[in-house]
């Protein structure tokens, strides 16, 4: 019989108040006759999330005043039940209908919006708002900043949030992300030791989803503390006229048993109606990593000239990476001249770095170039032409400006900038042949991979009607999306073996590349758990659900904390971006990065197709005695692996049990052991600190 037989909906009669409920042996959904919500709890684990207020919040406009608040709590309401689904239906000038079902462990929720004022815009609306979540003391709140960030103080986050003159203190402290582009999928989570509250927004054309965390004052103004409760919710942005409506997808209330990972495979689950992941390269699949290095920067000083190319692939494979990455490879320098790329006349032009690019290929390696795929600069013959045309517009008609103050030893670089630009617009068709042209300069130039700098990065919502699209237009990064899926074909029409990066973890279009240059990988310590095992940030949630997804570490640009660093980035499945001193110098300036990071690139070789290409299984395949160990699990065919480190104590010891496989062997860096146990059906290992082992099994 099918979970659906045992979901029953009730209406309840109570002295003050009629409550309306969804109920199955995992889940109950209740709201009153007012429309808060009154229960959203996990049964099996008798978890309840609810705060027993309203659901939404709508921001509105009227006449000058841009933003109105209007609470859900403050409009008429009919709660009733139709079939199997809650109904409830708003009145006022913005008439709010949300039909709630409930699938599982899942409550299903569609709100229906409509515009009934007179002069009035509907410009954002806030939903689900679970206003007043009961908290526990271990309960974390988790994002996909940078494919998963955990805040495990959620208060002490919060409270972060302060604006000074920016924001509406005096009333929360809020702290927000958008998706796509800064936070990589379109859900969030709270989690406890062994449930979670998981939400999420099911929008297969990605339009801008807030999501917003609020910690809500407590007393009056001039007296009060930021401890009046916490509030989570996600933001649409409609911008409603008077007499339009809108049904918004799909949104998703599961308080459910278990951690993070049964959130990651619900939303794998629904990604996998869109989701389309092309298979990397064979270039790829054999890489390491990269060094990458700025020739020319944007204040004109050449780091390093073309005739250099060859001996900085040199210091790369001295480490044992095959390939480097080349920024600022043009006549502007880097961060500049964006998207003319002119041709360094300086140094023999295309040419001779094409000759540069050949003598790294003789010597075994391979060459990505960089191209920004978003960037104008306003100084370029290209803008005054043509880029003014195709660039973002705000609201009131300006262009979206950025700035990156690059310097050299000087001040007044970094003091007072360098450089503006503008972002191109993704609907223009023009900026999708600008895109393509740049790979054919690539492969002119005979490079072996091509990397799209800032497309994965949040693109802003653009006002200009000239373009065609709806104003304002809130899924750009869909329309980025459908641009860049046509720009990979061409380029695999083009150059079939060709790699092809982009930085910023975003899955819209992260499913069409090689690989994704991430935005902050999170390797500090900055918690720890209740045994004591230091934590940092990242929560692998992007990887667990996608686990074709391949990153790298963005943050070991020196020599400091170098085998703790390097260790994560192994046991994560992550490929070294080595980046010393901002791209500014090589390896040889680090020594100590170097000769570590060899003996890590020693390892990837000796186990590629599990620890780089395999599938990431966090720690589902295997468990450990010792809870203050860091490890991760990968399979590929019959083989799986065990990839363990720890840098909190001066001696380790643990076992590893893996059900149904068998130790073949096992290699790794520092002072470790690992041997078959007596009883023969797990693994004794000993690592002293910052060592790191692979231990490999087969399926019996």
């Amino acid at each position: 019989m099918g979970m659906g037989a045992f979901c029953s909906l009730m209406i309840v009669s109570a002295a003050l108040a009629e409550t309306f409920q969804l109920k199955n042996d995992k889940v109950q959904f209740e709201v009153d006759d007012k429309g808060n919500l009154v229960s959203l709890k996990n049964l099996v684990k008798n978890r309840e999330y609810a705060g027993g207020k309203g659901l939404w919040r709508i921001i509105y406009q009227d006449g000058l005043s841009l933003e109105e608040s209007l609470m859900s709590e403050d409009v008429p309401v009919k709660v009733e039940k139709q079939n199997d689904a809650i109904v409830m239906s708003y009145g006022g000038d913005f008439p709010v209908k949300i039909t709630c079902t409930l699938q599982g462990d899942e409550v299903r929720l569609v709100p229906e919006l409509k515009n009934a004022s007179e002069g009035k815009i509907l410009r954002e609306f806030q939903f689900p708002n679970i206003a007043s979540v009961q908290l526990k003391k271990d309960t974390t709140f988790i994002w996909t900043y940078s494919g998963g960030e955990a805040a495990y103080d959620i208060k002490k986050w919060l409270r972060s949030g302060y604006t000074s003159y920016m924001g509406p203190d005096e009333k929360a402290l809020q702290k927000y992300m958008m998706y796509p582009g800064l936070v990589a999928m379109n859900c969030f989570m709270l989690k406890d030791d062994d449930a979670t509250l998981y939400v999420a927004n099911l929008d297969p054309k990605f339009g801008k989803t807030l999501h917003l965390g609020r910690l809500n004052k407590k007393g009056n103004i001039g007296d009060f503390e930021y401890d009046g409760g916490v509030d989570f919710t996600m933001v649409k942005y409609p911008f409603l006229n008077p007499g339009e409506s809108r049904v918004l997808p799909q949104y998703v209330l599961s308080p459910h048993c278990g951690d993070w990972r049964v959130s990651a495979k619900k939303y794998r689950k629904w990604a996998d109606t869109w989701y389309n992941h092309r298979p990397i390269t064979k270039q790829f699949e054999n890489s390491n990593g990269w060094q990458r290095t700025i020739l020319r920067h944007q204040y004109g000083k050449v780091l390093h000239p073309y005739s250099e190319i060859p001996n900085l692939y040199k210091i790369a494979a001295e480490a044992g990476f095959n390939n480097i990455r080349l920024y600022g490879w043009w006549k502007e320098g880097m961060d500049a001249g964006n998207p003319q790329y002119t041709e360094d006349d300086t140094q023999g032009g295309d040419a001779e770095l094409k000759k540069q690019i050949a003598k790294v290929q003789a010597m075994g390696g391979t060459v990505d170039l960089y191209f920004n795929g978003q960037l104008i600069d306003i100084s370029t013959d290209y803008y005054k032409k043509h880029g003014h045309k195709l660039s973002i517009k705000r609201s009131d008609g300006s262009e979206h400006f950025e700035r990156y103050p690059f310097g050299g030893e000087g001040t007044a670089l970094r003091a007072f900038g360098n450089k503006t630009f503008v972002t191109a617009c993704p609907y223009n068709p023009e900026w999708l042949e600008m895109l393509k042209s740049f790979a054919d300069r690539a492969i002119a130039l005979g490079a072996d991979g091509i990397y799209y700098d800032q497309i994965g990065l949040d693109s802003q919502p653009c006002y200009d009607k000239s373009h065609g699209h709806p104003v304002p237009f809130m899924e750009i990064m869909h329309a980025k999306s459908e641009m860049f899926k046509k720009v990979t074909e061409y380029v695999r029409s083009k150059k079939p073996g060709m790699t092809i990066g982009i930085e910023h973890v975003c899955d819209p279009v992260a499913q069409y590349v090689d690989y994704v240059h991430s935005g902050n990988p999170f390797t500090h310590y900055v918690a720890k758990d209740k045994f004591g095992k230091p934590l940092t940030q990242y929560i692998p949630f992007y990887d667990y659900a996608f686990p074709e997804f391949d990153t790298c570490d963005l943050s070991i640009l020196d020599n400091r904390d170098i085998a703790r660093r390097n260790n994560l980035s192994l046991v994560r499945s992550w490929r070294s971006d080595v980046s010393i001193f901002r791209c500014r110098a090589t390896l040889n300036e680090v020594l100590v990065y170097k000769d570590y990071v060899k003996k890590i690139n020693a390892l990837r070789d000796k186990f590629r197709p599990l620890v780089l290409n395999g599938i990431f299984r966090h720690t589902d395949m295997a468990t450990c005695t010792n809870p203050q160990i860091e490890y991760a699990t990968y399979t590929n065919g019959d083989k799986m692996a065990v990839v363990a480190t720890q840098s909190n104590q001066n001696e380790a010891k643990m076992k590893f049990a893996a059900e149904g496989y068998e130790f073949v062997e096992a290699d790794g860096i520092g002072d470790w052991k690992a041997k078959k146990s007596a009883d023969g059906d797990s693994l004794d290992v000993e690592l002293k600190r910052d060592a790191i082992v692979v231990c490999v099994f087969k399926k019996k």
